[in-house]
């Protein structure tokens, strides 16, 4: 016949205070139901726990090596318990968020900084990628979230949060042009950019509003990383577009001038039907910083 944790609970009890009234009082319960509570453990294990009279209650061998065991069946049991309470919660388990390198620059620091203080337990993972590879992570499972600019839409993904980040022009130091400018006037210039293979959304975004400012920009220059874009344009190479944030990278090397009227959407997105609580904490978080969608 099975043992009950409760069962242990009450040995416990009695084990350390060898007075059944005193077991009772600090079990809060009557002393005759604890009396046969111990009686039944005692027929289960068809042996005697204690050695009672009408003065004293003291444990028999047996019960000795139960009290042993039975303290760390319990424990063991309650940190068992409270590891899947927290798991439940989202105080454990992992997250891990696939980003371009490119969004690191902005808010998203804050926020990782922000949910590990509140969630120490839970183990967070950032995975560096190409934005045409982040959606795939993501439907795939490889990543929980993703963090992408611009519209793509998968069918198996969910966007959670989503926000605008101004676009700026990247320029030369001795470009002659104000504190803004309009795209029309970037018409005439060579440009440096990534290749779309890298991030099709993003690069078809800042294509079609130069489409729409009445001009289709001749690339004469690809590189894979910002910072080289920066450095090309630095050496005259041209002119390109990007995210604000990408401001931060070589801030003296270039000009960074905004763009009237245009922004792109950062995203956060997830894959649909997902039941992480770590992550549920992790988007509460983002919302802090960002509004819902």
């Amino acid at each position: 016949m099975s043992i009950e944790l409760t069962h242990l609970r009450y040995f416990i009890a009695l084990a350390e205070e060898l007075h059944f009234g005193r077991a009772a009082a600090r079990l809060h319960m009557a002393q005759p139901p604890l009396t046969r509570q111990i009686k039944l453990l005692e027929a289960r294990l068809e042996c005697s726990l204690f050695d009672r009279n009408s003065r004293s209650t003291r444990l028999t061998p047996a019960g000795e090596q139960l009290l042993e065991r039975a303290r760390a069946i319990v424990a063991e049991a309650e940190h068992a318990l409270q590891a899947i309470r927290r798991l439940g919660k989202g105080e454990e388990g992992q997250v891990t968020l696939a980003t371009a390198p490119s969004l690191m620059l902005g808010s998203l620091p804050r926020t990782i900084r922000a949910f590990r203080k509140k969630y120490p337990r839970v183990e967070f993972r950032l995975s560096e990628m190409a934005s045409s590879v982040i959606l795939q992570s993501v439907e795939a499972g490889t990543a929980d979230l993703g963090l992408i600019r611009g519209q793509d839409k998968y069918p198996e993904i969910d966007t959670h949060l989503r926000w605008k980040e101004p676009i700026v022009a990247i320029l030369p130091n001795d470009h002659e042009t104000g504190a803004t400018l309009a795209l029309r006037q970037l018409r005439s210039e060579p440009f440096v950019f990534f290749p779309r293979s890298l991030g099709p959304s993003f690069y078809d975004e800042v294509i079609g509003h130069c489409r729409r400012a009445g001009f289709t920009p001749v690339v004469s220059q690809e590189a894979r990383q910002w910072s080289s874009i920066i450095s090309l344009v630095s050496a005259g190479m041209g002119v390109s577009i990007g995210p604000q944030s990408i401001g931060v990278l070589l801030p003296k090397a270039v000009r960074y001038v905004p763009l009237k009227g245009f922004e792109t959407t950062v995203r956060m997105v997830g894959r649909r039907g997902s039941s992480n609580p770590a992550v549920s904490n992790f988007l509460g978080i983002a919302r802090q910083a960002h509004g819902r969608p």
